[in-house]
This record gives structure tokens, C-alpha cells and sequence, in this order.
């Protein structure tokens, strides 16, 4: 089983608690996915935020085909709300 993590800032000092779980999870041979809408890695001091850093894809300040993949991805998993989200704005 794949599972995805998408959080806004990851890895931060804040975050330790999301860190273990998917260490956890990670022990139960899952394969787990790490998305950041953003990278702090220049705030980061903990050698294991800094190695979840390398394990972490993200999404803006990276690739921008990376970018247009996650709203191909929504669009077509989630049509009928990413129509409602677009019509808002």
C-alpha cells in the first residue's frame, strides 16, 4: 500500500509528531509519499527533519511540471471540487 502525506511546511520543528508516524507506518512496510507545498529547509537544525528533507517532494520552489501533475491529479480524482474551488476565486 502507497500512502501520500501532503502538508503545507515539511519538515519543520513542528511537525515531529508527523515525522514519527510515518516512521511508524514506514516499519509496517508501507511505502509512504512526502509532499510539501513549501521547504524550510534553511530553519532546519534536527538531523532528522534534515533527512526527511531528502525524502520530501515539493511542490512550489521545485519543479513546476510537479506542480501542474498535482492539479492534473486533483482535477481529474476531485472534478466537482476543484470546479466549486475555482469558481471562488
Amino acid at each position: 500500500m502507497k500512502i501520500a502525506y501532503l502538508v503545507n511546511q515539511y519538515p519543520s520543528v513542528s511537525h515531529s509528531f508527523i515525522r514519527r508516524e510515518i516512521q511508524a507506518l514506514e516499519k509496517l512496510n508501507l511505502d509512504i509519499a512526502r509532499y510539501s507545498v513549501r521547504s524550510l529547509l534553511n530553519e532546519l537544525v534536527d538531523p532528522g527533519d534534515i533527512e526527511e528533507h531528502k525524502k520530501t517532494r515539493f511542490i512550489l520552489g521545485g519543479s513546476k511540471i510537479l506542480l501542474i501533475g498535482a492539479v492534473i491529479h486533483i482535477l481529474f480524482a476531485h472534478p466537482a471540487g476543484f470546479v466549486k474551488a475555482f469558481l471562488k476565486t
